[in-house]
């Protein structure tokens, strides 16, 4: 039976086909999952949350008015004297204090390091966990058109062995088969049947989770747009040391565990306020009538003599932490440069793969084309008609599978690279943190911040030591670089070398 050329898969994909409709494109599935996926909606909420910490942390400079009240019901009864007694009456009295840091030894600035480093550590992972989604989303809309072309195939060769089955089953009721050639067929055509049902599941999971991420189910898919043209690896390699958002994210971690290093030394030196009251008391805690009214006001020193270990330890704590961090940097870099190195790996094997599966359908084809005309002239067996035939599936499937991988593995080296954003493949303008700023944040400490921040800064106590960070700096590897290629050029043959 002549086996069918590849262009007429596209036809089988008829779960996804919606041909009176416009087909969606990857730029809009992208629009929709950045502008409604809720995962990414509550990282922005998030981001905005961390916001808040260098305002709060600002804001501590400044001074913090409170008001205290009090309306008072008591009575008391005096026994055991000559003349008992018994009051009773309401009271009230009320006080207004002021408080004011003048000098925190470099406590405040510190605290306003690492509040500003946390939040554009959050920036830079809300920037990776846009990547990320981007990813899936590219992932998910090339997995989806992949597995609806498998499952064309499956179908495609559930047919191909059907007509192979009625062939032998027709010779079979003529005595030109035997009993072994029928039920060989059959076994087949079952195993071929279990494919069908499973390429089928694979598509509707893979539809759920285009679901999950975009919003809504796919309909008809439109090609994917060429991605931007990569660069060398070395390239990438610098590339993601700039612009990756998990490094950018650890770096910015270590910088703000490094200021809580600094802010725990300042708390073991002395601070130093004013403060203000005023307050009106009654007298007597029965009556209102005769009340006391003062005024206060003064400078405060504070220095902790013995906190019985808490504050070393604290600062051991800090310190510990930072070194830590220090080192996270480390692995973050190392893992950047193993995602490049590995994706960019398997981007090199999908296209050296692609033309060599290429050549096996178009060779595939052919021999089930002729081995069919062989068998039925009596020179090929049934057994050589199913091999070609199942050798045609494996080829069609790893052709649609490599030409699936060399699109994700591109997205994924943008991704590692950090330079896979919503601009990339869209119109749409990115998302701005920074819209979400209240404009009285700028204002947080005012006015004694802008005189105190800067004299607070000149006498910041030193932040921790430098971790014995072992960098990774290998760009080869040596077996493979060295390693001779043994493959000849893909064999092709056009119909008129065909004997």
């Amino acid at each position: 039976m002549p086996a069918r050329s590849l262009p007429c898969l596209l036809a089988l994909s008829l779960p996804l086909t919606a041909p009176q409709s416009r087909a969606e494109t990857l730029a809009e599935a992208l629009a929709s999952a950045y502008a409604g996926n809720p995962q990414l909606q509550g990282n922005r909420d998030l981001v905005a949350a961390s916001d808040e910490l260098v305002v709060q942390a600002r804001a501590a400079y400044g001074p913090s008015l409170a008001l205290s009240a009090q309306h008072t019901f008591t009575a008391a009864r005096t026994r055991g004297t000559a003349l008992p007694a018994e009051d009773q009456g309401f009271a009230s009295s009320v006080e207004l204090s002021l408080n004011q840091p003048l000098f925190t030894s470099g406590r405040l600035a510190a605290g306003i390091d690492a509040a500003e480093a946390t939040r554009l550590s959050a920036r830079e992972a809300l920037r990776g966990q846009t990547q990320q989604l981007l990813l899936d989303v590219v992932s998910s809309y090339v997995g989806v058109r992949r597995d609806t072309q498998l499952y064309a195939i499956a179908v495609e060769n559930y047919e191909l062995l059907r007509g192979q089955n009625d062939v032998i089953a027709a010779r079979y009721a003529l005595r030109d088969s035997t009993r072994p050639d029928l039920e060989q067929t059959a076994n087949r055509l079952e195993l071929a049947a279990g494919r069908v049902i499973e390429a089928r599941a694979t598509v509707e999971a893979s539809a759920a989770r285009y679901r999950h991420l975009v919003g809504h189910y796919p309909q008809d898919l439109a090609p994917p747009p060429p991605l931007p043209t990569l660069a060398t690896l070395e390239t990438l390699y610098v590339t993601g040391e700039r612009y990756n958002p998990n490094l950018a994210s650890a770096t910015l971690t270590a910088e703000a565990s490094r200021a809580q290093v600094r802010a725990a030394r300042a708390q073991m030196r002395p601070q130093v306020s004013a403060f203000s009251a005023l307050s009106r008391s009654p007298l007597s805690p029965y009556q209102n009538t005769v009340r006391e009214e003062a005024v206060s006001a003064g400078v405060r020193l504070t220095l902790q003599l013995y906190s019985g270990g808490l504050q070393s330890s604290a600062l051991r704590q800090a310190i510990a932490a930072n070194l830590a961090d220090q080192q996270f940097v480390e692995e973050a870099r190392r893992t950047m440069r193993e995602t490049l190195a590995a994706n960019w790996s398997r981007l090199q094997a999908a296209e050296a793969s692609l033309p060599r599966y290429r050549a096996a359908v178009q060779a595939g084809e052919r021999a089930v084309d002729g081995v069919s005309r062989q068998e039925t002239a009596g020179i090929r067996t049934l057994r050589d008609v199913l091999q070609v035939t199942n050798d045609l599936l494996n080829a069609r499937t790893a052709a649609a599978q490599a030409e699936a991988e060399i699109y994700l593995r591109q997205a994924a080296l943008l991704r590692d690279a950090g330079i896979l954003s919503i601009t990339t493949l869209t119109d749409r303008a990115p998302y701005d943190p920074d819209s979400r700023l209240p404009g009285i944040a700028r204002y947080a400490g005012h006015p004694v911040r802008i005189v105190m921040e800067p004299i607070d800064r000149l006498l910041q106590p030193r932040a921790g030591r430098e971790a014995p960070v072992v960098r990774e700096n290998a760009t080869h590897f040596e077996w493979s670089a060295t390693l001779p290629d043994p493959l000849a050029p893909p064999v092709v043959r056009d119909e008129e070398e065909m004997p």
